[in-house]
């Protein structure tokens, strides 16, 4: 990506997508049209003002898509503190779990959102198990096609570790986080509303699911269509 593509992008306006090729057009416009469906939606609240969140974390992830665009292209590896504070909004997860907030009705307050747009610790938690799990199953593969480095090509480097090492690395700080999330959650009980904490826990708990021993994000096993037809078509009630 163009740095001038990526401001042309910040501007968030039809207009912009102009200047962009036309492989990224259709993707920006598409983003800017999926914008004004949930504000219309919201519109009918009175809280299309929220949809602001949403694009602020948007712009977060495309700038940290950005970021490692630019660590593949100059053949960088960056250290493991870089990677990681890159990794957050890489995740996706600030952007999910700011945006399924907009569909939790009146308890998803201004106030609510206020908090979640700092990035607080239990969120920053979960971005990173996020990450990191993604990165244990599937960085082998991404390496193969070409992609940036992930936080065991990081650690490798940084530390100058073998591949095994890495991994352990990399789930000890997984294991840490899990702490801190669920710290967090206790913490937190009380003065943010339960059902919004939960739903950052139980983002954090799809993507162990998807990435508990292989990348069933990417290659979608029959395990994760049953259980997702067992919670959404099936439930045990």
């Amino acid at each position: 990506m163009r740095s001038d593509s990526w401001s042309d992008i910040c501007r968030w306006n039809i207009d912009a997508s102009e200047q962009l090729p036309s492989y990224m057009k259709i993707i920006y416009t598409g983003l800017l049209d999926v914008y004004n469906e949930i504000e219309k939606e919201l519109a009918n609240e009175n809280k299309s003002f929220l949809v602001n969140y949403f694009v602020i974390e948007m712009k977060k992830l495309l700038r940290a898509y950005f970021q490692e665009a630019q660590w593949y292209h100059g053949k960088i590896i960056p250290t493991t503190e870089e990677y990681m504070k890159n990794g957050i909004p890489s995740s996706t997860y600030l952007l999910i779990a700011t945006t399924s907030w907009l569909g939790m009705g009146k308890i998803a307050t201004k106030d609510a959102f206020d908090w979640i747009s700092t990035e607080p610790p239990i969120l920053v938690a979960a971005c990173i198990i996020a990450r990191l799990v993604n990165d244990l199953v599937s960085h082998e593969e991404e390496q193969k096609r070409g992609d940036a480095p992930s936080a065991i090509e990081c650690s490798m480097n940084e530390y100058g570790v073998i591949k095994e090492e890495a991994y352990m690395k990399i789930k000890s700080i997984i294991e840490n986080y899990w702490k801190d999330l669920i710290q967090g959650y206790f913490k937190l009980t009380g003065v943010i509303p339960r059902v919004l904490l939960m739903s950052i826990i139980i983002l954090t708990r799809v993507a162990e699911f998807l990435y508990k021993d292989e990348d069933a994000y990417t290659f979608s096993k029959n395990n994760v269509k049953d259980a997702i037809s067992a919670i959404l078509i099936d439930p045990i009630i």
